[in-house]
């Protein structure tokens, strides 16, 4: 049944998935090795191995990447969601099912994980403001985003499903396919969110909710250790920090103390450089991250430093010029599993990491030394001019939109470009990547972005991860590990009515997003139901939607889905979180995604 090139694929295949899922190799340059594996080997030839970069669907990615950050720039996305903030006043359930709604809404113009990432600070600040957990509006806002890329061309899996079917039948998935077919499982699912989901979700205040950038509350204070104040050490006359930088102390290193300002002569100097040169009857003052009276202690003695009796009030802290934020890892960062002493951050961004927010709790010690992982939220302090810098970065994401240069003025040719790139979608024959290119140099000819703006805007690894997946699509087909694969599946579900087989690979596909990803469970098992559809009487573009729908369902692990490794952090949540929010909506999804392909499919040309 299976031949040795076809059991080569299908071992590279595995290997490839191990090392992605276990975090021991980047996505980006998982598909790379991979690329080389399928072209050293002779699988396949040296242009089809690097054929990923020159398809469409890698053209269409880029393009709206580009497209997107022009409705972020101008503002689009953040004027929706403070006007849905005012419509749902103090009702913790409007604001849920608006801030779920304009979410999806933005997922079927732009990519899933922006959307998701435009909303969250907005959903977390209004949130804040009605006293409702995070915990309780995150989870959903992740979902939406999925949810919101069902009935749409413009996400990355919908775009390789429909190159593969147009590479095996010489037909593309049109957005109108996605619209007639996929609106039915989208709806059902929000409704389920907006109605179920988020009230069994639990009540949880990490940072991201506690967090007030220009009034520090007593909630913020009390879980970062500043509940009694700052503590302040007076250099004395004969200490060794005399004349020594903070750099070169052992403050931080031996003795984890953070100092986040120094008292001089009357004036205060917040977020010192490490450059900073202490000098006798300086007063330092000790923030979060002090692991306890112990450490203190022991410093005040070997550092001769006295600590003064009446602490400073932690609203010291929010004095003008410098701020306290909270960032989020971006779901595409390159600092993962590095530490903030590898990566100098002091130094690199102007800014101090106070604490480390993960699975619900707060890290305070050893920070200098812990690596990062996905989810994480680092409590920072620093400068508002480094603050502001931060928010261009692709690295993090800021949960405070407060001070973004924004284009007000170009936020209607915005509108206008996205609604065309759509409406020409649905009623035109050309490619999506002509049609979403020419509205990305749209966007920068009308002065939405700027064309450096437009180059950073492009998620790189992504493109990368996703142009070295394709050509395994090639080699899966060629070497007959398709059809090996679909054979061994067609002996259980051989001579079933359509609809069950539809059944069959979508819960297949649902289930192998989990654990690998949307774009690498479109390009193993999207060629493998489409070889499979025809014997089993299903027309191939409908089991090509099923399976682009299902990739959608990422909803039961945190890591099955940017967007959801995305909330993690911000909303405290916990593995298991997902699980028990997530299995009643991907029972829901496969069910409704098999019966919408069987009863609208039929209204497919």
């Amino acid at each position: 049944m299976f031949s040795l090139s076809a059991i080569w694929i299908l071992l590279i295949l595995i290997v490839m998935a191990g090392l992605m899922m276990s975090g021991a190799l980047r996505p980006d340059l998982a598909a790379l090795i991979l690329v080389l594996g399928l072209s050293f080997s002779g699988l396949l030839s040296p242009q089809e191995a690097f054929s990923g970069f020159s398809r469409s669907a890698v053209i269409a990615l880029i393009a709206l990447f580009i497209l997107t950050a022009g409705l972020n720039r101008t503002g689009v996305s953040r004027i929706l969601g403070e006007r849905l903030s005012r419509w749902a006043g103090n009702s913790p359930q409007r604001l849920v099912a608006g801030m779920t709604l304009l979410t999806a809404l933005l997922s079927m113009a732009m990519n899933s994980v922006t959307a998701a990432a435009v909303t969250m600070p907005l959903a977390v600040q209004a949130a804040r403001r009605i006293g409702l957990a995070p915990s309780r509006i995150l989870i959903p806002i992740a979902y939406g985003a999925l949810l919101g890329g069902m009935p749409t061309l413009f996400t990355t899996a919908n775009l390789l499903l429909s190159g593969l079917l147009r590479e095996s039948q010489g037909r593309s998935l049109t957005m109108l396919d996605f619209l007639v077919v996929g609106w039915l499982p989208a709806l059902l699912g929000l409704l389920w969110v907006i109605l179920v989901t988020w009230r069994t979700l639990p009540e949880r205040f990490p940072a991201g909710q506690l967090m007030r950038l220009h009034r520090l509350n007593r909630e913020l204070a009390e879980i970062y250790g500043l509940k009694n104040g700052l503590v302040e050490l007076l250099i004395e006359p004969t200490s060794p920090l005399a004349g020594v930088s903070l750099g070169e102390s052992e403050l931080a290193s031996r003795y984890q103390l953070m100092v986040v300002g120094i008292r001089r002569g009357g004036r205060l100097i917040l977020s010192p450089a490490r450059s900073e040169t202490f000098q006798p009857g300086d007063v330092l003052l000790i923030a979060a991250g002090s692991p306890g009276e112990a450490s203190l202690e022991e410093a005040t003695r070997a550092l001769k430093l006295r600590k003064l009796p009446r602490p400073a009030a932690p609203e010291i802290l929010e004095a003008g010029e410098a701020g306290l934020i909270e960032i989020l890892l971006s779901p595409h960062t390159t600092l993962i599993g590095k530490t903030l002493r590898e990566l100098r951050f002091r130094e690199r961004y102007g800014l101090q990491v106070l604490a480390i927010w993960r699975e619900g709790r707060p890290i305070r010690a050893g920070l200098a030394d812990e690596r990062l992982r996905f989810g994480d939220a680092l409590l920072a302090y620093g400068p508002w001019e480094r603050i502001r810098l931060l928010q261009d970065d692709p690295e993090f994401i800021v949960l405070q939109t407060d001070g973004e240069p924004l284009r007000p003025s170009r936020r209607i040719p915005a509108i206008g470009i996205m609604l065309g790139v759509i409406l020409a979608s649905i009623m035109t024959s050309r490619s999506v990547a002509e049609l979403t290119m020419a509205g990305a140099v749209l966007m920068i000819l009308t002065g939405c972005l700027t064309m450096e703006e437009a180059y950073r805007a492009i998620e790189w690894p992504t493109v990368f991860m996703v142009a070295g997946l394709l050509p395994l699509s090639i080699a899966i087909s060629r070497t007959g590990a398709a059809q090996g694969l679909g054979e061994l599946l067609l002996q259980g579900i051989g001579g079933t009515p359509p609809w069950m087989g539809i059944l069959a690979f979508t819960g297949i596909a649902a289930a192998l997003t989990q654990v690998l990803s949307a774009s690498v469970t479109a390009v193993v098992w999207g060629p493998i139901a489409l070889r499979a559809a025809p014997v089993l009487g299903i027309p191939p573009h409908w089991m090509g939607l099923a399976v682009a729908l299902a990739t959608s369902a990422a909803f039961l692990t945190p890591m099955a889905h940017p967007a959801n490794a995305l909330v993690m952090g911000a909303g405290g949540y916990r593995p298991k979180d997902f699980l028990k929010a997530g299995l009643p909506l991907w029972v829901l999804s496969i069910g409704a995604i098999t019966l919408s392909t069987v009863w609208f499919g039929r209204w497919l040309p």
